[in-house]
């Protein structure tokens, strides 16, 4: 609630219509003109107005923000209510349009007659791009009736957080099964669970609702029935905040490679932390980390859409710190690793090798966009764009080569096909450098 700390002032309409009146009067008394006493007469009547109608005390203006977090493409509202201000006529409020943020109506200024005191004003906000970001100040004032007196006020900035709108994603494959007991994936050994295995004699320590009646009468021994045990895996997501390459139009335009790069990982998220699975979070080559621990339920998909919102490319950082993060990484002891990078620093291949010869199963979503350099005015920076290409798909090919797949987000079962063949593969022996 922001009380009045300034009293009622005069407006220019005020000065205006004084001054006016009185110069007006004084020529029609110098002149002797008649006519322009008639003139003067509404000049000198709306002033005695708007003085004897002038508000005795300021007046109470509360304001708030609907939400102070919302997903891309949703929108919320600022609500400001005046009271106790006496007779005023009009309350208006006014909004400077920002990028990344969209007013309703477009002007960003609306406007509400008084009532006893009392208006309300509203202005309708639509965030259009994932981050944290403050609303500009708004601007709001009150005037008594003929815009004799005004009394305004700028409340305190606001800051609002876009959450990225994840990309559609399901998965039908499952993950090779990791040592716990929770979550939503067969094992590859027999134990608690609640997908079927087969029928086996009753052993001591068997449960009794887990016993067979009709296969034990016919055979005239127990028999239980046997169940695969129920496991979790660890999907580390791994963000590459070393630049932003493209162009980034919002959630109705052209996306940036970090904006691919930050739906796919909330997609991710949102997919698995809700069903069991432990989810974590990670950024590198920044020299801010960005880290989520793993987690699994709506309360840590809440912190990943969070932190990932929180994100910003760090231009400046060019090199990526591999030995601590492989070494987090294999502390996590994470099932899956998938690494979200539009692959222009060769360090992050360096980077997702390494994982890879730790016994992870590692895949790389590429995030770079198609529209990086298209319509490049310089031809110079297409030429160094098209070599700077070249060279990245040389390097994808050795790293698929070395076992780490590499695929492009399309949204559903974009996946799938890696995760069945890396699963496939990591049922049957392997080896690990030591």
């Amino acid at each position: 609630m922001t009380e009045a700390n300034s009293a009622w002032r005069p407006s220019v309409a005020y000065f205006r219509s004084a001054v006016g009146a009185v110069v007006v009067l004084m020529l029609a008394l110098i002149a002797r003109r008649p006519d322009l006493l008639v003139i003067a007469t509404p000049l000198a009547v709306v002033t005695v107005w708007s003085l004897l109608t002038r508000p005795s005390s300021p007046p109470t203006f509360d304001e708030r923000l609907g939400h102070s977090t919302i997903r891309e493409g949703e929108a919320t509202t600022w609500h400001g209510d005046f009271s106790g201000g006496g007779e005023f006529d009009i309350a208006v409020a006014s909004l400077q349009p920002t990028r990344w943020m969209n007013t309703r109506p477009s002007s960003g200024a609306v406007t509400a007659a008084a009532t006893d005191g009392a208006a309300s004003l509203a202005i309708g906000l639509r965030s259009t791009r994932w981050g944290w970001r403050p609303v500009e100040t708004v601007s709001v004032v009150a005037v008594s009736p003929w815009a004799g007196f005004r009394w305004s006020t700028q409340p305190a900035r606001h800051h609002l957080t876009t959450l990225p709108r994840p990309a559609q994603f399901d998965s039908d494959s499952s993950a090779r099964p990791s040592d716990g007991l929770v979550g939503l994936h067969r094992s590859a050994r027999a134990g608690e669970g609640n997908e079927f295995a087969g029928i086996r004699r009753f052993r001591a320590g068997d449960r009794m609702r887990r016993i067979n009646w009709p296969r034990s009468v016919r055979t005239r021994e127990l028999q239980v029935n046997s169940t695969w045990a129920d496991l979790d895996i660890h999907v580390a997501l791994l963000i590459d905040a070393t630049d932003d390459f493209g162009v980034s139009e919002g959630i109705d335009g052209l996306a940036s490679s970090l904006d691919g790069a930050v739906r796919a990982a909330g997609a991710i998220a949102e997919f698995y932390a809700p069903r069991g699975d432990r989810v974590s979070l990670r950024t590198f080559g920044s020299t801010r980390t960005h880290l989520v621990r793993p987690g699994t339920g709506r309360a840590q998909l809440r912190r990943i859409l969070e932190t990932l919102a929180r994100m910003t490319p760090e231009y400046s950082a060019r090199t990526v710190s591999r030995g601590p993060i492989g070494r987090q990484i294999g502390r996590l002891d994470a099932e899956m690793v998938v690494m979200l990078s539009p692959l222009i620093a060769p360090e992050a291949l360096d980077l997702a090798v390494d994982l890879g010869r730790q016994g992870m199963m590692v895949i790389i979503v590429d995030t770079l966009p198609d529209h990086v350099v298209q319509d490049d005015e310089d031809q110079y920076v297409g030429l160094a764009w098209r070599i700077r290409l070249l060279e990245r798909r040389r390097e994808l090919r050795m790293v698929m080569g070395a076992g780490i797949p590499v695929v492009e987000w399309r949204g559903p079962g974009s996946l799938d096909p890696v995760i069945r063949d890396i699963s496939r593969r990591a049922s049957g022996p392997r080896m690990v450098p030591r």
